[in-house]
């Protein structure tokens, strides 16, 4: 039987195992169905009666014991009658939105003004006013009024709000009396008249509740079954049966996996669609729908797909976490952090102040929020922000599932009562190795993605001479993050660093083979980008980029800019991607899954989504070359050639003079010289073959590791 007709096996009698249980299909149709229509109907009456029972509540403003405070405030309500009465008949809709204090003011006295403010501080009145004088009609002096109010209290700011619309209508009408008595026009207080339009779209409660909610959602759809699959098993005592069974385990796990996802995915979909439906038929498009009162089904379907690869990483996070779980109860209790770890970043993204850029972009959760929110809105959102939402979730959802395989797959966490998180944490128990896993591999990266980005950002502040400090902040801070970082994780797993590393020395061939290589690279690279602008146009942000960093290098000594440029990228980079990363993926997958994940992860590194052909590329042939070779020291050295040829070029325009281009002609995405190409093209094609070709006799092998000692024959070399 092969893999993927196993895997459909699991997947499908898990599957009708999981949809027969009353409790996920009352989680995942019944909630959504009803639940939408009751809360958006219910809401909207409930703010319906609210607003109209707070119209007619009774003021209660506080006053003075004083004479004339009294005939003050009767004589401000009075003049809001008037005003307020031309104006509902002018415009019925400015005076609701413009209503004043009314009729209905009630005016306790008080001794002092210490007790008005006693008073609006337990609330017993909303407001406290405090006239100066008596209220007169003359130009030569103001009346001032003190007002005392509650900013915690709703109504008491509602009263602050109404009485400051009292205030204005009032100012209007003995300003026009004023200028009458005095024969001026209306326009002599008015210098300046400023006409507004407001251009804002009408607000959209589908767009700040939906996002959340569906993000939420999706993570519930896959709550009930990842423990199910898990602790459920364990507790009904079919988890160790079905471990045991003569298929491979990798099998069972794809197979569970897929189940969560799908749950999740088809949750997502039922909410989406259940919004839709009760939006639709319930008539409250205007009211919910945002612009245009109509819902956005075009971006409610874009938005299911961009939940895709969410799904995926809560769902292997979900299996991972419940894995640890003896019983449904325990997984329930290892869930809820999970969840309230998911609502943090969610509910940062959901303030109405966050926008889909910098490190919103890449954080988990709150930029599917954003991007989600920013859709619903009929914001245009850029391809590129978009792109890079799914590579960052698809590449912690990647992590998540090698994370997942590994937990599930562990025989203390399955077979034992005793296999717990601490277990993690107890070194006597981890064996040493010569690689690293896909796990430790894929999870580090995916941690050190959005550290990364910290890091650069924070290089960068805000100052004039952000380039200088990038490229000296990132020469100090890469060989710690890319080296130090993953050779303690190493450490503590009992890795060899060697192995890890892929620290081996190569041979001749191959040191010969990355020189060529690194001499023809920037060839490659040229006419990908030439294409690149041929076919999209270079975003302004990243020209602005390379040149300001085109210029901090021409300020720079030589060998300081190749030290930044080509020594520390071309060595660090290395061991991360081609040593570290590289190994992991190929202690799992076959040579060219992994030669084409670790050339993209390195693409994606590198944070400028034009940027990401050129550098995966890159990566991809350093990668090929590293796993022929079985070491990292020729794409370190061809890596430092590129690099530092292409630093040269900065330096030394005068160069491209002599091969017959210009720093103009790269900008403008012109192709090379023929010659130029010619050359290149044969010294590339020349070093590509000679890291290709296998020695006469050589054993051929599917593995990037040799291996270990202990299993070679004995006697042999």
């Amino acid at each position: 039987m092969s893999f993927p007709h196993r895997v459909r096996t699991v997947y499908v009698k898990e599957l009708i195992d999981i949809l027969r249980d009353r409790r996920t299909l009352i989680a995942m149709i019944i909630v959504p169905i009803v639940l939408y229509p009751l809360l958006m109907v219910g809401s909207i009456q409930v703010m319906a009666i609210q607003k109209e029972t707070v119209v007619q509540e009774q003021i209660f403003v506080g006053i003075l014991e004083k004479p004339g405070q009294r005939e003050a405030l009767t004589l401000l309500v009075n003049e809001d009658v008037v005003p307020y009465r031309r104006l509902k008949e002018q415009d019925p809709d400015s005076a609701e939105r413009e209503r004043g204090l009314g009729e209905s003011v009630e005016a306790p006295p008080f001794p002092n003004q210490e007790a008005i403010e006693a008073a609006v501080r337990n609330r017993s009145i909303h407001i406290g006013l405090i006239f100066h004088d008596e209220i007169k009609d003359d130009y030569h002096q103001s009346n001032e009024i003190d007002a005392f109010y509650d900013e915690q209290e709703t109504r008491s700011v509602s009263a602050y709000v109404r009485l400051l619309n009292t205030i204005n209508r009032a100012n209007k009408e003995y300003n026009r009396s004023r200028l009458k008595r005095l024969n001026l026009p209306d326009t002599f207080n008015q210098p300046f008249v400023l006409n507004s339009v407001d251009l804002s779209s009408p607000p959209s409660i589908l767009a700040h509740i939906l996002p959340l909610i569906l993000v939420l959602m999706t993570i519930t759809g896959a709550i009930y079954p990842a423990i199910d699959l898990t602790a459920g098993e364990r507790e009904r005592g079919t988890l160790e049966t079905l471990m045991v069974c003569p298929v491979p385990t990798i099998d069972l796990i794809f197979g569970k996996f897929l189940v969560v996802t799908t749950i999740a995915i088809m949750g997502a979909a039922l909410n989406l669609g259940s919004v839709c439906a009760t939006v639709y038929f319930g008539g409250f498009d205007a009211l919910v729908a945002g612009p245009g009162g109509g819902v956005p089904y075009g971006q409610m379907a874009l938005i299911l797909v961009c939940l895709i690869p969410f799904a995926v990483l809560m769902s292997a996070i979900m299996l991972a976490v419940c894995s640890y779980a003896r019983t449904f109860k325990e997984a329930q209790n290892y869930v809820t952090p999970v969840i309230l770890a998911v609502l943090i970043p969610g509910g940062i993204a959901a303030m109405p102040t966050s926008r889909l850029d910098g490190i919103m972009q890449i954080v988990p959760v709150g930029n599917m929020v954003v991007l989600s929110r920013d859709l619903l809105i009929g914001a245009a959102v850029p391809v590129m922000d978009v792109l890079m939402v799914l590579l960052s979730t698809t590449l912690y959802a990647g992590a998540a599932v090698a994370v997942a395989a590994k937990v599930f797959g562990k025989e203390s966490v399955v077979f034992t009562d005793a296999g717990s998180i601490k277990g993690l944490l107890t070194r006597r128990l981890i064996k040493p190795s010569v690689t690293p896993t896909l796990t430790m591999a894929l999870l580090f990266v995916a941690l050190l993605f959005p550290t990364w980005f910290f890091v650069q950002s924070a290089l960068g502040g805000d100052g004039d001479n952000t380039a200088p400090a990038v490229l000296r902040g990132t020469g100090l801070w890469m060989p710690v993050f890319f080296v130090l970082l993953p050779l303690a994780v190493m450490l503590y797993w009992k890795v060899s660093p060697v192995g890890g590393f892929a620290l081996r020395r190569p041979k001749p061939r191959f040191v010969l083979a990355a020189l060529l290589l690194g001499l023809s690279l920037w060839v490659l690279a040229w006419e990908l980008s030439a294409l690149q602008r041929y076919l999209v146009e270079t975003p302004a942000a990243l020209i602005e980029n390379n040149k300001a960093l085109m210029e901090a290098l021409q300020a720079m000594p030589v060998a300081l800019a190749l030290l930044y440029v080509a020594a520390v990228p071309g060595l660090c980079e290395e061991f991360l991607f081609r040593g570290f990363l590289l190994g992991g993926l190929a202690s799992s997958a076959g040579k060219w899954t992994s030669i084409v994940m670790s050339g993209l992860i390195f693409g994606i590194f590198h944070f400028f989504l034009f940027k990401i052909p050129v550098t995966a590329g890159l990566g991809i042939v350093l990668a090929f070359l590293c796993w022929q070779s079985r070491s990292i020291w020729p794409g370190v050295l061809a890596h430092m050639i590129h690099n530092a040829l292409g630093a040269m070029l900065v330096l030394n325009p005068d160069w491209l003079d002599v091969l017959g281009m210009s720093v103009e002609a790269e900008q403008a995405g012109n192709h090379l010289p023929i010659h130029i190409l010619v050359v290149g093209g044969a010294i590339f094609v020349i070093g590509w073959f000679l890291a290709a070709r296998r020695s006469p006799g050589a054993i051929a092998k599917s593995s990037f590791f040799p291996a270990p000692i202990p299993e070679r024959a004995a006697g042999e070399s």
